[in-house]
C-alpha cells in the first residue's frame, strides 16, 4: 500500500514537472484580435473632420473580417464585413496581433508584405495614425 502511494506521488510530481516545462500560451483567436484592436483604439485621437472606413481581412492562423471606422474624432472597430471601404487591409493574423500589441511596427509589417493596404492613400495615413501610431 505504501509503495502504491509513493508511486502515485511520483507520477503526480512527474506530471507537474512536465506541465511546468511547457509554458501555456494563449491561443490566438478572432475575439482576442478584436479585443486588442478595440483596446488600442480606445484612446486613439483622430481628426474631427476625417471620415475613413476600412475593412481588414485576416488570414493565416485566424481568418475573419473586421471593420474600422474613423469619424468625428473617434475610432471604432466592429466584427463585420463592410463593402465599399475607403481602405482595404489584408493582414496575416499573427502579424496583425503583433502590430496591435506593439511588438512590431506597422511599417515593418507592410514592408515585409504580411500587411497590405490598398485604397485612398490620404485616408490610409489617417487610419494608420489613429490606429497604429497614436498609442
Amino acid at each position: 500500500m505504501a509503495a502504491t502511494k509513493t508511486a502515485r506521488a511520483a507520477t503526480k510530481t512527474a506530471k507537474a514537472a512536465v506541465q511546468a516545462e511547457k509554458p501555456v500560451a494563449a491561443e490566438l483567436g478572432y475575439d482576442q484580435i478584436l479585443d486588442a484592436l478595440r483596446a488600442g483604439i480606445s484612446k486613439a485621437k483622430a481628426p474631427v473632420d476625417a471620415h475613413v472606413a476600412a475593412q481588414v481581412r485576416l488570414y493565416g492562423k485566424v481568418e475573419g473580417i473586421l471593420y474600422i471606422l474613423v469619424a468625428n474624432g473617434i475610432v471604432v472597430a466592429e466584427p463585420f464585413d463592410y463593402k465599399g471601404a475607403d481602405i482595404e487591409v489584408d493582414a496575416d493574423s499573427e502579424t496583425f496581433m503583433s502590430v496591435l500589441s506593439g511588438n512590431k511596427p506597422i511599417s515593418n509589417a507592410i514592408a515585409e508584405g504580411s500587411v497590405k493596404m490598398q485604397g485612398n492613400a490620404g485616408k490610409a495615413i489617417i487610419l494608420g495614425s489613429a490606429v497604429f501610431f497614436d498609442k
